[in-house]
């Protein structure tokens, strides 16, 4: 619920902590590690290893709830990373955050106004809106923060998300600390308000694996029961079950992959959520600048495929290849891979209607890797008629039948910047994908929709699923407390009034429409980031 006055400051605030000299604390984010309505992760950055403690409440005023986070030290320039566990909330409510707290000092401090985060309604029918993207690295080594990534998420903001999907590549070395650090500075102006659901793409992966490694070190997410990590997972989110896997371990009959695979499918067996997502990093099919069946000779084609059909999975959202990319519902495994053949029940890509039938016909797969790395406009990788220039000028090994298949298939290929967004409402999910202002000289129109509708819903709308509750806030039990409260209540400014401008698109805000193009392509300004969080704040507010 973010109000006009001091909108601006918390942006200025959060920005200025991409400068080089970090202030601490920074790097502010949020993802789940449990039930959305009732628990939330709260991550974080400090040069100062005391800055360990959220404060927290449901009035911007009286901050009066507080945890101690569980820190890890780590090189520099992450100095140690925080992590808190908040449990019993209530659902679909804001609540307003501080993080750090050593000497009394907090940010956001104490005169400007605190973060912000929501939970999730407990009614799982609710509408809700989510934004896909991925592979948001920079292309060198070492550099400073990704700016077209940061224009991105900027322009995501625009149409005020309840919280990111992210296909993977964050950064473009996965052990070196720096890379990090800069990515999570630039995500912060909307990851600080905004939940994210992540998973690990191949170059996020560190020379160590599980707990030890930075990504799973900097987020807080679910664990799965097979191995006790967080490299895969499962969350139920309103009506929908997103299932996270992890493509780094494709290497037939390894171990890693027979418990990957074991476990997905009893999870798939096992929910009773109508709508089945599932997003992993390295693409099923593609005809970017990778190539469909590229890793091991199919080998995530031909463990994988099998259960999305089986288990009737609705949409499947990779990147790996930096564009946008969607293919009409299929079913089957390639011959190339082992399997009987693929097929495409709903017809062509290039027939295909606008509704597009769920996963009891066939699933639908997309790619979206295109939030901040070089896209495949830049190399000339966006062939649609002839064969994919990516197999004939760079990797001959392309298989003929697959690469006829995937041309018949695809519905819309585009190789520039984008993001897809989603609304979900019960039994009705649609989407939108954007080409974006930043990194395109082009950019800012819409270039797919389309709409599905679920053919066996199977959830009671308008009541809590089960086991949702509406317990009251409260501190999470497992961690310590601190009575952080004195101050904050007492000295922090009140936030200003709410717009009461009104002037909301059906769909949020479109911000593109007051950005100031510079040289070289259309990019955000300050003003369009006003806006979008003021956007953000109105469309959250209209939900409570």
């Amino acid at each position: 619920m973010l109000r006009r006055v001091g909108v601006l400051a918390t942006l200025a605030a959060l920005s200025a902590v991409a400068a080089t000299v970090h202030a601490a604390p920074r790097g502010a984010r949020l993802t789940w590690y449990d039930d959305p309505r009732t628990t939330v992760a709260i991550g974080w950055n400090s040069d100062d290893a005391s800055d360990g403690t959220v404060v927290y409440g449901t009035a911007p005023a009286a901050l009066d709830l507080g945890a101690v986070a569980i820190a890890t030290t780590q090189a520099a320039p992450l100095g140690t990373s925080f992590t808190a566990r908040l449990a019993g909330l209530a659902p679909g409510t804001t609540y307003f955050y501080r993080v750090g707290g050593a000497g009394g000092r907090y940010h956001p401090p104490a005169t400007d106004p605190p973060l912000e985060l929501r939970t999730r309604n407990a009614d799982p029918c609710a509408r809700m809106r989510f934004v896909l993207a991925g592979d948001n690295r920079a292309d060198s080594d070492n550099i400073g923060p990704n700016d077209i990534w940061r224009e991105i998420l900027i322009e995501t903001l625009a149409h005020s998300p309840d919280f990111f999907v992210n296909t993977g590549d964050m950064v473009k070395n996965g052990e070196r600390p720096v890379e990090w650090s800069n990515f999570i500075d630039a995500s912060a102006p909307g990851w600080a308000l905004v939940p994210s659901l992540l998973t690990m793409g191949n170059h996020d992966q560190d020379d160590v694996n599980g707990d030890g490694a930075l990504y799973n070190q900097l987020f807080e997410l679910p664990r799965n029961p097979r191995t006790g990590t967080e490299d895969y997972y499962s969350l139920d989110v309103g009506p929908i079950h997103f299932v996270s896997l992890n493509t780094q371990v494709t290497s037939p009959g390894s171990s890693e992959l027979t418990d990957m695979v074991a476990w997905l499918g009893e999870d798939l067996a096992a929910t009773t959520q109508p709508w089945k997502i599932v997003f992993f990093h390295k693409a099923i099919y593609t005809r970017g600048n990778h190539r469909t069946g590229e890793e091991n000779g199919g080998a995530i084609n031909r463990v994988l495929v099998p259960l999305f059909d089986a288990h009737d999975v609705d949409l499947v959202f990779n990147g790996h290849s930096h564009d946008y990319e969607r293919y009409a519902p299929s079913l089957g495994v390639d011959r190339a891979f082992g399997g009987t053949g693929r097929t495409l029940p709903a017809g062509a890509g290039g027939t295909l209607p606008a509704e597009v039938p769920d996963g009891a016909t066939g699933t639908t797969y997309m790619v979206s890797g295109g939030a901040g790395a070089l896209t495949t406009d830049v190399f000339g990788f966006t062939c649609l008629d002839a064969a994919c220039t990516y197999c004939t000028a760079v990797n001959l090994s392309c298989d003929s039948a697959v690469l006829e298949l995937d041309r018949t298939a695809t519905v819309v290929y585009d190789g520039r910047h984008n993001f897809a967004m989603f609304d979900v409402e019960g039994d009705r999910l649609s989407a939108r994908v954007y080409v974006t202002v930043a990194g395109n000289s082009d950019g800012g129109e819409l270039i797919d929709a389309f709409t599905m509708t679920k053919t066996a819903f199977g959830l009671a709308c308008g009541e809590p699923a089960p086991d949702a509750g509406v317990p009251a806030p409260a501190i999470d039990a497992s961690v310590p407390t601190v009575d952080a409260s004195a101050p904050l209540a007492t000295d922090a400014r009140p936030v200003g009034a709410p717009d009461a401008g009104g002037g909301k698109a059906p769909d949020g805000c479109d911000c593109r429409a007051v950005r100031a193009p510079r040289a070289g392509g259309g990019w955000p300004t300050l003003v369009g980031a006003f806006v979008c969080a003021l956007a953000l704040g109105a469309r959250r507010r209209a939900q409570k």
